[in-house]
């Protein structure tokens, strides 16, 4: 279920997948940046680089990004707790997925990556019951609890 924002509207699975990729590159904070680049964006997301410039203005509109042109972009306060909102779903679906289906972890990735923006609250907290509140995925990667706190 892709997440709602203050406005009521529904972000679409593409912008909910540049959220999680913004956070992913400016969590690994490249010589002390906190920012991620847009050239990085388009290659981890498979698009071109203006296809970025395009979409960081629409969701800068929105104030999920701060987005400095020829320098990179960053997630504001709302575009963070929303990417960990995801990053928590993927990384609790992927883990359901190989403990309990016992799919392989590549498969399970794949398949997390099409569900996280389709499960709702409800299901993702009785995955996380179920699997007895993991803290871990099963690459190792810390799962956020529901507040983004690791």
């Amino acid at each position: 279920m892709t997440e709602t924002i203050k406005t009521g509207k529904k972000l679409t699975v593409s912008k909910e997948d540049y959220l999680k990729a913004i956070w992913s590159l400016s969590e690994r904070s490249y010589e002390g940046k906190s920012e991620a680049g847009t050239k990085d964006l388009a290659v981890l997301l498979g698009v071109s680089p203006p296809a970025v410039s395009r979409m960081l203005k629409q969701m800068e509109r929105q104030s999920l990004v701060a987005h400095i042109p020829y320098y990179g972009v960053r997630l504001t306060e709302k575009g963070r707790a929303v990417a960990l909102k995801i990053v928590r779903r993927h990384r609790l679906v992927e883990l359901f997925l190989w403990q309990v289906l016992k799919y392989d972890e590549h498969s399970a990735h794949d398949e997390a990556e099409r569900l996280e923006h389709h499960i709702s609250e409800e299901f993702e907290m009785k995955i996380d019951a179920l699997l007895g509140f993991p803290k871990k995925c099963p690459h190792g990667s810390p799962i956020p609890s529901r507040e983004g706190i690791f």
